[in-house]
């Protein structure tokens, strides 16, 4: 792999690290809020984030 596919490699892969970090923040966020519906959501963001550190984890790989 050249240096600029390397780099692109590396920019996407710290997208998915904060997207992921995003993620886990706001269903920390709900899961200290009081409703309906506020811990299946809170549960969902997190099976999200989880998603997309296996996909951070899979493309490190390379």
């Amino acid at each position: 792999m050249d240096s600029n596919a390397r780099a692109i490699l590396w920019d996407i892969l710290h997208d998915l690290r904060t997207v992921s970090s995003r993620l886990d923040q706001a269903a920390w966020q709900l899961n200290q809020m009081r409703g309906v519906g506020t811990e299946l959501c809170a549960q969902r963001l997190q099976v999200l984030a989880d998603k997309y550190d296996k996909a951070r984890s899979e493309l490190s790989k390379l």
